[in-house]
């Protein structure tokens, strides 16, 4: 009886510990992206500042213009989710496992919809500048 748990408090333990490297692992994806896109900021901020300059200089074409203007603002705005996503991520969440882990899924989907923002408008804006 004695063996039957012990072999089930080892058992219990190795699943506790596989969850949390687990939840390890998903917050390393986390910052993973958040790392890979977190120098566009800068980026970001200069090419915000090119295409309102650019807008400036064709302001007799206001198609043109205006094109620009929807550029900087796209550009803008992917900024602002990266910051407003950094704000609200919270690296030291707690709560059971299957809470954490529910945590960092739904972190993962949304910086990888804040790198998905930065990169595209990044790449529309620069493309609209060359």
């Amino acid at each position: 009886m004695k063996k039957i748990l012990l072999i089930c408090l080892v058992l219990a333990a190795a699943c506790s510990q596989t969850k949390k490297e687990d939840t390890k692992g998903l917050k390393d994806q986390v910052m993973e992206v958040h790392d890979a896109v977190m120098p566009k900021m800068g980026e970001l901020r200069m090419t915000e500042k090119q295409l309102l300059a650019m807008a400036d200089s064709v302001a007799g074409d206001t198609t043109a213009a205006a094109r620009y203007r929807e550029l900087a603002v796209a550009v803008s705005s992917a900024n602002k989710s990266m910051m407003t996503w950094m704000h609200g991520f919270d690296p030291d969440f707690a709560g059971s496992e299957e809470e954490v882990k529910a945590y960092l899924e739904g972190q993962l989907k949304e910086i990888e919809e804040v790198k998905r923002l930065m990169l595209s408008s990044l790449e529309e804006g620069q493309k609209a500048l060359n």
